[in-house]
């Protein structure tokens, strides 16, 4: 980690520009992956990255790299600094971070078996879930992943930050055919240390939803009450983080929080926060931003009310706010990595599908897309890995894949229950990050599409 900033410090001092600022990092991972029962490939890659800027006034131009030597770090600051004559004026831009206040109270976010784990400890971690899959008369797929990131951030003006963190993650599909087709069940955990991976309890929920999920019938379309696992609920709160809470999509008037921050958006039970500062083991995310801005807790919305949006250093400068730490590294803009959803105060799944007449217990969702309309944050998408028919308070039986089209925002206004617990789930564009969310129940989802037939 220090060796991160004694390369940026030396690259800096050698290339003379006057206003620079880079942001390095490199992931070492390693990978057991699994397919048709049985283990097909180990991997252990290591992702070097840089993402150099140079600023010439207001123009700004930047270049990212893979090389992370000294050598290649500076022609990418000369590169840098030639193109940035030549770019139009960035409006707003403040500068570079300056030294200001050290990152104080970095969470916990290292683990040492996740740095040192070796092929051979993921191969027999995972072996119970094999097994288990295995005996089920069911076929497994998916991979235990752990990694090691170093970040570390430093510009002209006098900043200079660095973090260290680990990751592991395990994720399981029981598979009624090793092919295309037939039921499957999910199942995934993620945590900063291996040996607190849920292997076996994963791997019984995937088993238990796949067995389910034989012979689904088929369920017209239509509006029903749902309980979404969280896996589902972080899958729609990804899409609202695209296109709802960076300062961007607010100024454009494109996000469902333009214009109505103070206002009532959601149901009054509905909190959620950028929170990269969680002690807990739910909490992921780096303490400051590819600027080194130092991140805080930010309540986006609180009780079903609006409540702020999230800013880099530019468009903080330019609309008069404070940047909240939110900038990503390219081609990121601005947004959360640590997305939380608060819990509520039902003890369970078991709970919240009590209260549902007739309706859908769904586990996951796919083939999202949050573009339909933003300003109301209408989203469509398909179930996938169990969906089941929910009636009187118990499931049913399976059904067949079903596509939903509504707002999710104003699904939110008809969420009247969420789990105590919590669960965290990766995002795909965060080395250190993940979405938080409860389980939760909405009333009146709607269905646009006669859900897909049994497969047999």
């Amino acid at each position: 980690m220090s060796d991160l900033l004694s390369l940026c410090k030396d690259v800096l001092s050698e290339a003379g520009e006057a206003e620079a600022e880079i942001y390095l990092s490199v992931a070492e991972r390693g990978c057991a992956r699994f397919a048709s029962g049985e283990l097909g490939q180990h991997m252990q890659l290591s992702e070097p990255q840089a993402a150099v800027r140079v600023a010439h006034g207001r123009r700004v131009a930047e270049t990212v790299t893979s090389r992370l030597d000294r050598e290649a770090l500076v022609l990418a600051v000369h590169d840098t600094a030639r193109a940035a004559r030549l770019v139009p004026e960035v409006e707003g831009f403040p500068g570079f971070t300056g030294a200001g206040d050290a990152v104080a109270g970095s969470p916990p976010r290292y683990a040492e078996a996740t740095a040192t784990a070796t092929p051979e400890e993921r191969v027999r971690r995972l072996a119970p879930a094999l097994d288990a899959i295995r005996a089920a008369g069911l076929v497994s797929a998916g991979l235990l992943e752990t990694s090691r990131s170093a970040h570390a951030v430093m510009t002209t003006g006098g900043c200079a930050r660095s973090h260290e963190a680990t990751v592991a993650s395990f994720r399981v599909w029981a598979l009624e055919t090793p092919g295309a087709g037939g039921a499957a069940g999910y199942g995934g955990h993620l945590h900063r240390d291996v040996r607190a991976l849920r292997v076996e309890e994963e791997s019984e929920r995937a088993v238990r939803i796949c067995k389910a999920s034989l012979d689904p019938v088929s369920l017209d379309e239509g509006t029903y009450d749902v309980v979404m696992e969280p896996e589902a609920v972080t899958e729609l709160l990804e899409w609202l983080a695209a296109i709802a809470f960076g300062a961007p999509e607010v100024e454009q008037g494109t996000s469902p929080m333009a214009g109505r921050l103070g206002e009532r958006i959601t149901g009054e039970a509905v909190d959620i926060a950028e929170d990269p500062c969680d002690p807990s083991e739910l909490g992921f995310g780096a303490p400051f931003d590819r600027e080194g801005t130092r991140k805080t807790r930010v309540p986006l919305v609180e009780k079903g009310v609006a409540r702020a949006i999230l800013y880099d250093r530019t468009y903080a400068a330019r609309l008069g706010a404070a940047s909240t730490g939110s900038a990503l590294l390219p081609p990121g803009g601005i947004g959360p990595t640590s997305l939380v959803m608060g819990g509520g105060t039902a003890t369970g799944v078991d709970e919240l599908l009590s209260g549902i007449e007739r309706g859908l217990y769904i586990c996951r969702l796919h083939y999202v897309n949050g573009f339909l309309e933003p300003r109301r944050a209408v989203m469509t998408g398909l179930t996938r890995d169990g969906c089941f028919l929910v009636e009187k308070g118990k499931i049913a039986r399976a059904v067949g894949n079903m596509r939903f089209t509504d707002s999710f925002l104003e699904a939110l206004t008809r969420c009247d229950a969420m789990t105590r617990t919590r669960k965290a789930v990766a995002t795909w564009w965060s080395d250190v990050g993940a979405f938080v969310a409860p389980a939760i129940r909405i009333r009146g989802l709607t269905f646009n599409g006669r859900s897909q037939e049994a497969w047999r």
